[in-house]
């Protein structure tokens, strides 16, 4: 991806991924669309928020420059960034014990510009050409097993509502 293309696929999924936060406010929502949105303020739904743009362009990538190889790349970058988000947000949530929406955002869009710029590098990577079709196979479970514990939240704190 040229630096152009960089900035500009960033940007644009920031405010998909920022967008993704309010659609459970429409009133057409349905239990398909919580698979896929997230359904309430948690830890787990800014992880959601990262993983389905990042999905995005993988998409675009693949279909773009007609390689398959393209799809492993910003999946990975996008699970890699997972683990940060969350040890972000109890980082501070120790020291405040609430929510701070700015903090938030922040660790958000950090987030995502980490993922875009990890698929940017590993784009390159023969080994992560090589493995798309595990990369493939792990976005298919990524996105059974996230749609699945954030719509069907089980009791544990990265899934509890903090809004």
């Amino acid at each position: 991806m040229t630096r152009k293309e960089t900035i500009i696929a960033t940007c644009l999924l920031i405010v998909f991924g920022t967008s993704m936060h309010f659609v459970h406010h429409v009133p057409f929502f349905n239990h398909f669309l919580g698979y896929i949105f997230p359904v309430k303020e948690s830890v787990a739904a800014h992880m959601k928020m990262v993983f389905y743009p990042m999905l995005l362009l993988s998409l675009y990538l693949t279909v773009s420059r007609r390689d398959i190889r393209e799809a492993g790349a910003p999946v990975l970058g996008g699970l890699a960034v997972m683990p940060l988000i969350v040890a972000a947000f109890f980082s501070y949530w120790v020291f405040v014990r609430h929510e701070l929406m700015a903090l938030d955002i922040a660790i958000y869009i950090a987030s995502m510009v980490g993922a875009v710029h990890l698929a940017k590098r590993w784009r390159t990577s023969e080994l992560v050409r090589r493995l798309w079709l595990l990369w493939i196979a792990v976005a298919v479970l990524g996105i059974i097993a996230i749609g699945v514990l954030t719509y069907h939240a089980p009791d544990w704190i990265i899934f509890a509502d903090f809004g």
